[in-house]
């Protein structure tokens, strides 16, 4: 079973973001911490062993293109979730 943090307290970020998850397929997880310009681009947290969630005003189109050309990833290894795509669910 994965650990999410649900209960984890979110960081402070303008209440109007999108809150996203990035989930990455058949890679290890990046160490966000190394590509300034994503980790500039909202508030992150780990979330689970392959995950991270974050809160950006940054479309998932523009996050896909950026994380892609930023750690070499193709967008093929990696999925953004918006959690406006499950209203109505408790995925996140």
């Amino acid at each position: 079973m994965h650990n999410r943090h649900y209960f984890q307290p979110r960081p402070a970020f303008s209440d109007d973001a999108a809150d996203y998850v990035l989930h990455f397929i058949d890679v290890t997880r990046p160490d966000l911490t190394q590509y300034p310009q994503i980790s500039q681009l909202g508030d992150w947290m780990h979330y689970g062993e392959n995950d991270y969630r974050f809160w950006s005003h940054i479309s998932k189109n523009d996050l896909t293109a950026t994380i892609s050309q930023a750690t070499g990833i193709t967008a093929d290894h990696f999925e953004i979730i918006d959690s406006a795509d499950f209203k109505g669910y408790s995925y996140f």
